[in-house]
């Protein structure tokens, strides 16, 4: 057995292939490259199956739902738009194809050739492995969503993503998918969303069409977890029922038999209490609940907007327009450029159909397979972190010349010279892909960009639509950019004295479905002097207050 785990660590992990964490959760693209990962498997093991005759029923009913599944999805991007089959798919290949594939056939096989073949086909097709923090990254996406747009977990698990949804998707989710939401989330604290994912695996137990996979999640699993869960959310009558039914199916049960002591004995104070007549008459002052940390200003302002619950006034509306502006570059009045005003002061807008579908597409296949996980901070201190999901990498003008064209409309857009500007970023965010409020300058701009200056302006192009989520929000300004497939959105980050505006904090809210696909350029304060010149009075003071909300 040894010799077993040996390999398995060495397939399942990655160890001996110079493989790590495919970071899979935090972009849409990579979770894509999963299906390949599962069509390698398929092809080798359906191969294998005559060397493992007693498990070779289970194995083949395993295969033949992974390939329905693939011959369901349809279109790759659209069938993992939705964060479920997203979520699904990490699941099968962390979980689903050990229990039920690698385990049963290592115990009955030839290790030793079977190594070297799966080996070399998985160092051959430069396969990442998705891992458990693919799975945890995968939950907290999911449980993003949920807290963020409110969506209740029953609707959520048959794949309806907004009430407009009304037909239930083609999803098969399972009695284990759920329990193993539920159960990261109860280990994330989120007992109440965690709760009911738990409850939803139990419904859905008795007709779960996870048959095939082993060992099969059972009742007693569920109730391990939930439990505890309702214990954590206060309801300790619960929390003894259900924990009273381990023990009715397996009455030795350890965990169980410790807990109905605790249990009763709490239920017993409360009766105790609630039943004297001191208590009736004089109850005593509990001591309150520490409340919750405040959410700050703008991440409470950033969650209303992103819901719709927070817009612009009709006032604040008043003198925004549209228009055609050849921004006064003399090849533009052949075909001006369409311009929806967002914000007079701060200066935001919307520039219309400025990349073709051609140049959107060709930006998003230059970056499948090159883009790593993003990263916050200040240069040479910068982290992963869940508050920016997502996966980005870098064009630089000089090593793609394709890219001239879309320097030039950059340039003519915004009157700003690109000689000082950053390489084009280029981001696609992951299941639940967020960037949570932030400004784009800089604290310390010299030690970030020396010479050049903070960032004056940012350009942010639009590479695709998003069918639900994913805005631009701005919450101090009460106003969220929906993503529009060939659009630049254009804002000035400092005032006209080159003093930060701390109005201009933004986010991207969670992609709910779709995959969302973007690519920014940041020009600097440099080469600028008189294309766009400083303001003679100072705007230090102006907004102050907004700096730490």
């Amino acid at each position: 057995m040894s010799r077993v785990r040996a390999f398995l660590w060495t397939v399942l992990a990655g160890v001996g292939l110079g493989l790590v964490s495919g970071d899979y959760y935090s972009a849409i693209s990579e979770v894509e490259r999963l299906l390949d990962v599962e069509a390698f498997l398929v092809e080798r093991f359906e191969d294998y199956l005559e060397k493992a005759q007693q498990q070779q029923e289970n194995i083949e009913r395993f295969l033949q739902h992974v390939e329905q599944l693939h011959s369901r999805h349809g279109d790759i991007e659209a069938f993992f738009g939705n964060p479920i089959n997203a979520f699904t798919t990490i699941r099968r290949l962390v979980h689903d194809w050990k229990h039920s594939v690698f385990e049963p056939v290592f115990d009955t096989s030839n290790l030793d050739n079977y190594k070297t073949s799966v080996s070399a086909g998985l160092k051959k097709a430069e396969i990442q492995e998705p891992t458990k923090e693919d799975l945890l990254g995968a939950t907290r996406g999911l449980w993003r969503l949920q807290e963020m747009y409110k969506l209740p977990t029953k609707q959520l698990a048959t794949g309806i993503l907004a009430p407009e949804e009304q037909r239930q998707m083609n999803l098969s989710i399972s009695a284990s998918d759920c329990y193993e939401i539920g159960r990261h989330l109860c280990q994330m604290k989120e007992y109440s969303y965690g709760s009911e994912w738990l409850l939803e695996a139990r419904t859905r137990l008795p007709r779960d069409p996870s048959g095939y996979v082993l060992p099969k999640i059972t009742k007693v699993q569920i109730l391990e977890q939930l439990s505890p869960a309702f214990s954590q959310l206060g309801n300790k009558k619960l929390a003894h029922k259900l924990n009273n039914e381990i023990l009715d199916a397996e009455p030795g049960h350890e965990e169980a038999v410790k807990n109905k002591i605790v249990y009763e004995a709490l239920l017993a104070r409360e009766r105790s209490i609630s039943s004297s007549p001191r208590m009736k008459l004089d109850p005593p002052q509990e001591a309150a609940p520490e409340p919750e940390p405040e959410l700050k200003e703008s991440q409470e302002l950033y969650q209303r907007v992103c819901r719709g619950e927070l817009r612009q006034s009709p006032k604040e509306q008043r003198y925004l327009r549209c228009w055609l502006s050849h921004q006064d570059v003399p090849y533009q009045r052949l075909s001006p450029f369409k311009v929806e005003q967002l914000s007079g002061d701060p200066y935001v807008a919307y520039f219309h159909d400025v990349l073709s579908d051609k140049e959107s597409e060709q930006i998003i296949e230059h970056g499948k397979g090159q883009v790593t996980r993003s990263e916050i901070g200040q240069t040479g201190n910068s982290t992963v972190s869940e508050i920016r999901t997502s996966q980005n990498t870098w064009l630089w003008y000089e090593n793609n010349p394709w890219l001239a064209d879309i320097k030039q409309r950059l340039e003519d857009i915004t009157g700003l010279s690109t000689d000082t500007a950053e390489p084009l970023q280029l981001v696609n965010y992951g299941i639940g892909g967020q960037y949570e409020p932030h400004f784009d300058f800089m604290d310390d701009a010299e030690k970030n960009f020396g010479w050049k200056g903070n960032r004056l302006l940012t350009a942010l192009f639009y590479l695709n639509d998003v069918p639900l989520g994913g805005a631009t929000a701005f919450p101090f300004l009460h106003l969220a950019v929906p993503p529009v497939k060939g659009s630049l959105l254009v804002w000035y980050n400092l005032h006209r004295s080159l003093h930060k505006d701390f109005r201009t904090k933004h986010a991207g809210c969670p992609v709910l479905k779709g995959s969302k696909w973007i690519c920014n350029e940041w020009f600097h304060e440099a080469a600028q002097e008189f294309r766009r010149p400083c303001a003679l009075t100072s705007d230090a003071e102006k907004f102050l207050e907004l700096e730490n909300k």
